[in-house]
């Protein structure tokens, strides 16, 4: 699939570079930086238009202009594209009225299109267009799963993220922290990312699209901890004999505290070791 990514700023060059290091190697993903003197009403779009574009099958319109937004339909036309997604992270980039204009041209021309906002509410949608639902299988709503050993987080795996990146930078940051804390954690680090949405109230919604933002990363990491997968640990305990009273001690710690679901049994062996040091592989199954 070929994306092009409309930017004027900071906001929309962060989410172009990543796109361009996270996406499918089989993506293209491509940039125009649009100008950024356009006023909020144009009179002869054509000033502002660049004469070619390449070609792509997506737009993405990061524009934090008025005006450059209101180009959309336009540049969609000369690259080709078949849908637009046009996040709304900051509504003076993209007025209510004036997302309601897009649309309709967009409407006219045939063409798709989604203006989730804040950008990573995008999710698939049964009536979207597919190139829409392509791009929000990878990028919109964070889909996350952990894996937990005793009472920390060892890793993760991101399914869906979302699409400046934040998902990777407060998940890594999780890794090692307590399960009870995580939620938290993860609130805070969506913060010092930064998240760049504002502090308006979009819509109906009574949070701001920030705190909306930081509320999905924060319910994504609780789904992910309701069912993590729990790592069995395996323990290579070396000791010579007058310390076996000890490590005996300290073996049934281990047990006690990693092996605790009922019926359980562990599989030992003993060998011995070129330093006439005996050597006892325990290996707890997963749980």
């Amino acid at each position: 699939m070929r994306v092009l990514c409309v930017v004027t700023g900071s906001y929309g060059s962060r989410i172009f570079s990543h796109l361009s290091q996270a996406a499918p190697d089989d993506w293209q993903i491509m940039v125009w930086e649009g100008p950024v003197d356009v006023p909020p009403v144009i009179d002869e779009p054509e000033e502002f238009l660049p004469e070619t574009l390449p070609k792509a099958d997506l737009l993405l319109s990061l524009a934090e202009s008025a005006g450059v937004s209101d180009l959309v339909a336009d540049l969609a036309d000369r690259c080709g594209a078949q849908a637009v997604i046009a996040p709304i992270d900051r509504r003076a980039w993209l007025p209510q009225g004036l997302s309601r204009q897009l649309e309709r041209r967009l409407e006219e021309r045939g063409l798709g299109y989604a203006c989730p906002s804040p950008f990573c509410t995008l999710r698939r949608q049964r009536q979207a267009h597919p190139l829409i639902n392509a791009f929000a299988d990878r990028f919109g709503s964070p889909d996350i799963s952990c894996s937990v050993v005793g009472d920390k987080i060892s890793s993760w795996e991101i399914r869906r993220e979302a699409p400046c990146g934040n998902t990777g930078f407060v998940v890594n940051k999780l890794v090692g922290v307590n399960i009870q804390q995580a939620e938290e954690k993860a609130g805070l680090l969506h913060h010092y990312y930064p998240c760049l949405g504002s502090m308006e109230q979009a819509g109906q919604h009574s949070h701001p699209l920030l705190h909306r933002a930081a509320k999905i990363t924060c319910a994504a990491v609780s789904r992910a901890l309701a069912d993590p997968h729990k790592i069995g640990i395996e323990s290579e305990i070396i000791y010579s004999g007058e310390e076996q009273e000890d490590v005996s001690t300290r073996l049934s710690r281990i047990v006690e505290k990693y092996y605790w679901h009922t019926n359980a049994g562990h599989r030992g062996k003993w060998k011995q070791d070129g330093n006439d040091r005996r050597t006892h592989h325990i290996t707890l199954p997963e749980f």
